[in-house]
């Protein structure tokens, strides 16, 4: 037994020998310690959070306006509604603060319950939409509604100052005149000659009517440019909401169909003239079309007081690049790979930095190896941002050969991308494998989580369009009723009248549809402005269908309103309607 224990020992000992020694040869490895900005789902949602927050910051100011324009219109309208009854208690001896405190009672009330309510569904319903619609994308716990109460009250004093100021200004204007004067009806505007009446070659073809509603679009001035600025917001909301969207789903297309042509990229575990690539190459040569090794490498670009962090390209043979990035302008014009001494950046880069072509910058990675670089060219990029130099450039400047530890790969038509990337993997020496397709998908499915956003906003600009057309369209009948109980004593038929009425209504769409679109295109451009993220750049634009659903959106809310007006004109009554006010 003491025989059998010492053999056993010294087998033992020896295999701790032979471990020691295979420990010894191994190469000490290299540590990376990421942050979470690292993860590319962090990287994602935080992204998608940053567009939420830079539609947040703009698009709520719109509102409001819109939102003043309404109470500006609402509260105006009601004090001169009730002229007849300010003069009476004006008469009775009521003094002009008691008689203005009672109209400031009912719009501030109306003002301090309409913002509780909407402030209160609005903290819950907007952020747990908006929750929901990320949870499709990502596994996401359960959300925490925080009130935001110094939010609340600033849009508490913004709706007070609306209401109450409107009431105050036209109050005072209405308080300045006598009461005998108050209880009399005001003097309607005298006529003047419109635009048209001086185009002959138009006025004179134009029928009876219709020249009685373009007297009465141009005579009504301001009614006319409350119309044309209330349906003109809510259509610039329309096309702005359209617009996020088209500027945010073409990004994905734009970058991995257009700009990053090739189908994966490789990394490897060491240099790749350090490693064992045979079996690599074998996989290579039996399923791509063609491969080119890279060397990629977290770097910092420095430009006076701007710093940036990107990503340094160098391909190992700059002639064949153009099989795998498509380097060009936002106009599509080819940018020649930049040669010794030289750099190509990606726009949000250069512009982030301030750098133009013909700049000299500065880019130093982890080692502290510095390069002084000149830019030949600013190429079109919308994820991640790049720069791109020549092998000869990093040679001269550094000293020394880049060490290409990635490659990227074409594979041939008939093979699987799939299937090859699995092979890929399970070489020696490989340590990932990024397939652009799956890349295009994650990014799509990022951008598509963003849809439901978008259709929040324009639910939300198309339920204010239509508030703001049914008040206006309200005020307008109940200004003109003795005018349409005229015509509908005249004989006028129910359609007749109907058209006599809304034709105006419909103008004024058409011509606040119009201003809308120029508002739109500036409002749109200020939103994308205000969403800035590191990783991504939009493709600003707004596609021609969109326009066109912006305008008809606004025509089919111009059509419901109208609609439901209808019943309002069935009942007005004409003898009591055209009864004198005295």
């Amino acid at each position: 037994n003491r025989q059998k224990l010492a053999d056993e020992t010294a087998d033992a000992r020896k295999e701790l020998e032979d471990a020691r020694e295979k420990l010894a040869d191994l190469k000490e490895p290299e540590t990376y310690v990421l942050g979470r900005d690292k993860n590319i789902g962090y990287a994602c949602f935080e992204s998608d959070s940053d567009i939420v927050e830079g539609i947040s910051n703009v698009f709520p100011i719109f509102f409001f306006l819109v939102a003043a324009l309404v109470c500006i219109t609402t509260m105006t309208r009601m004090v001169e509604e009730q002229r007849t009854q300010i003069g009476i208690l004006k008469a009775l001896g009521y003094s002009e603060g008691t008689i203005m405190g009672k109209y400031l009672f009912y719009s501030g009330s109306a003002a301090v319950l309409g913002c509780g309510i909407g402030f209160l569904l609005g903290s819950y319903i907007f952020p747990v939409v908006i929750w929901s619609a990320y949870r499709i994308m990502y596994r996401l716990g359960d959300i925490r509604i925080i009130l935001d109460w110094k939010l609340g009250l600033i849009s508490l004093i913004v709706s007070i100052l609306c209401s109450m100021g409107t009431t105050i200004a036209t109050c005072r204007y209405e308080l300045t005149s006598v009461a005998a004067e108050l209880m009399r009806p005001k003097a309607p505007k005298s006529g003047k000659r419109i635009i048209l009446e001086r185009i002959p070659f138009l006025w004179n073809r134009m029928k009876f009517l219709r020249k009685v509603s373009a007297r009465n679009i141009f005579r009504y001035k301001q009614r006319f440019y409350m119309m044309v600025f209330g349906i003109g917001g809510c259509t610039a909301l329309l096309l702005t909401g359209f617009g996020i969207k088209d500027s945010i789903k073409s990004i994905t297309y734009n970058q991995f169909d257009e700009i990053q042509i090739n189908d994966m990229s490789v990394v490897f575990n060491d240099p790749w003239y350090e490693m064992d690539n045979s079996d690599f190459e074998e996989i290579m040569a039996e399923n791509a079309e063609r491969y080119t090794l890279v060397f990629e490498e977290s770097t910092d670009l420095t430009k006076g007081d701007k710093s940036k962090s990107l990503t340094l390209v160098i391909p190992e043979k700059a002639e064949d690049i153009s099989s795998f990035l498509n380097l060009h302008t936002t106009r599509d014009v080819p940018i020649a790979f930049p040669g010794k001494g030289e750099v190509v950046l990606t726009e949000k880069l250069a512009d982030k930095c301030g750098a133009g072509i013909g700049d000299m910058v500065t880019l130093q990675d982890d080692d502290m190896n510095t390069l002084e670089l000149k830019v030949s060219g600013i190429s079109e990029n919308y994820v991640y941002n790049y720069a791109y130099i020549s092998p000869e450039t990093w040679m001269e400047q550094i000293g020394s050969a880049p060490e290409y530890k990635s490659a990227y790969i074409n594979v041939k038509e008939e093979k699987d991308v799939h299937s090859v990337s699995a092979a890929v993997m399970n070489c020696d020496g490989v340590a990932s494998v990024t397939v652009n397709a799956d890349m295009k998908v994650r990014f799509s499915s990022m951008m598509k989580s963003l849809d439901y956003v978008v259709l929040l906003i324009i639910g939300c600009a198309g339920s204010l369009a239509f508030i703001v057309l049914y008040n206006l369209t309200n005020i307008n009948i109940t200004e003109r009723l003795r005018e349409i109980a005229t015509i509908k004593v005249l004989g006028f038929y129910r359609r007749e009248t109907a058209s006599y009425v809304f034709r105006e209504n419909l103008v004024l769409t058409g011509i606040g549809a119009g201003v809308g679109l120029i508002m739109g295109r500036y409002l749109h451009q200020f939103v994308m402005y205000n969403i800035d993220i590191d990783m991504i750049a939009f493709d600003v634009h707004i596609a021609p269908l969109s326009v066109l659903y912006s305008i008809v959106l606004t025509f089919v809310f111009a059509g419901i309103v109208d609609w439901a007006m209808n019943k309002k004109l069935d009942g007005i009554n004409m003898a009591e309607s055209m009864k004198s006010v005295e």
